[in-house]
């Protein structure tokens, strides 16, 4: 084709030139590469946190009920429900800690401890005690903002009371902190603990279940929903963290084509110089019979093969740039963060022939204009240089 060997030619032998408007798109792809696997990371570290604390699934009694009466036939049948990996029935309600003339309105939620550590991991959060104390006795855990604020250590006893509830003494058997304010300010107690405080008999108020797959919440959700039960997943429940992480990731996205657009239009300028240098050539490749088509061709190709070829360098060694920073383990410590956050560099695989594509894509787009100039010479003016 003789297109693609006059295009090769020019790269061959302008090899300066070929090599700024390859490493140009180079760089803007590698750019690109390392921060989507920053964001990658990033996303995957905030849905881990939530997905480690917060249910998938959460049942909610019948409309018009405050209690899940038959709540074990209810978790016998969610038990069947394919991708089910926790259960954890629960008791809560507002209750008023009181310690040394302090006091503080608490969410309290009753449990069966190892349940619901499966589906709300607070063990790996707890800075002092031991989560699994709350099984014996009337023990209480508490976040550390609760506890921070009603001045209460661990050994300690704080009193538990509420209008219609029944009072009663708890020994503080922990602290855990989370980071997430909405965490940190509830306390958990035995699920025989939240009954008695309670006093309506073995009933709950709602169910938390973990999935294998958290993707699978919608549908595991509508299942339990035609039972008659109210079940949301973790979508309906907290929709702004979808929302929000799309609209950053689109903004995020545009800005980086940006950078790969101006990059590619680096290589017009290049095809345009080129336009200018070979003119001669331009003439006698008119004069052998080339009509505008062909030259075009071969300036569109040209310029392809540039953006082609820093979108694979720059794929290639952004990849390897994240994979490198991802070794490394480079750790962060938020002031409210119960333990360092690691930076993960996660490298999409689609980016990786995504980009070089849009590249090839872009470049030759930019080299339209150059491509056209040069159909339109005059043979005979480009003849005489």
């Amino acid at each position: 084709m003789l297109e693609l060997f006059v295009a090769m030619k020019h790269i061959r032998t302008r090899k300066r030139q070929t090599l700024l408007a390859v490493g140009a798109v180079g760089l803007a792809v590698a750019i690109i590469i390392v921060f989507r696997a920053i964001m990658n990371g990033s996303i995957d570290t905030f849905f881990s946190l939530i997905f480690e604390l917060a249910p998938h699934v959460l049942v909610l009694p019948k409309e018009g009920e405050e209690y899940i009466y038959l709540y074990k036939t209810l978790i016998e049948f969610v038990w069947t429900i394919p991708g089910v990996a926790a259960v954890s029935p629960a008791l809560s309600g507002t209750a008023a800690l009181a310690f040394e003339g302090n006091v503080e309105n608490v969410e309290m939620t009753g449990g069966v401890p190892a349940e619901m550590n499966k589906v709300m991991s607070i063990e790996k959060y707890m800075i002092e005690g031991d989560f699994y104390s709350i099984a014996s006795g009337r023990r209480v855990v508490l976040g550390d903002k609760v506890a921070e604020k009603l001045g209460v250590k661990i050994g300690e006893g704080v009193v538990a009371s509420f209008p219609d509830a029944k009072t009663m003494n708890l020994v503080v058997a922990g602290i855990f902190r989370t980071g997430v304010e909405e965490w940190d300010g509830a306390a958990f107690v035995s699920l025989g603990t939240a009954r008695e405080f309670v006093g309506d008999g073995d009933v709950i108020n709602y169910i938390n279940i973990h999935l294998q797959d958290p993707y699978q919440a919608d549908a595991v959700a509508e299942e339990i929903s035609a039972r008659g039960y109210e079940a949301e997943s973790w979508r309906s429940l907290f929709p702004e963290f979808e929302k929000t992480l799309a609209f950053e990731t689109l903004s995020n996205n545009l800005i980086l084509a940006l950078v790969l657009l101006i990059a590619s239009f680096g290589i017009a300028n290049v095809m345009n110089m080129l336009v200018l240098e070979k003119t001669r050539d331009v003439g006698m490749l008119m004069a052998m019979g080339a009509d505008s088509s062909a030259i075009r061709r071969i300036f569109v190709i040209e310029s392809g093969i540039l953006g082609l070829a820093g979108g694979i360098a720059g794929s290639a060694s952004g990849y390897l740039i994240s994979a490198y920073l991802h070794s490394l383990q480079i750790t962060i410590t938020a002031p409210n963060a119960p333990q360092p956050i690691v930076f993960k560099f996660l490298v999409d695989p689609f980016d990786l022939i995504a980009f070089p594509l849009l590249a090839l894509v872009l470049s030759m787009i930019a080299g339209v204009y150059p491509a056209h100039r040069a159909s339109q010479l005059d043979p005979v003016v480009a003849l005489r240089g």
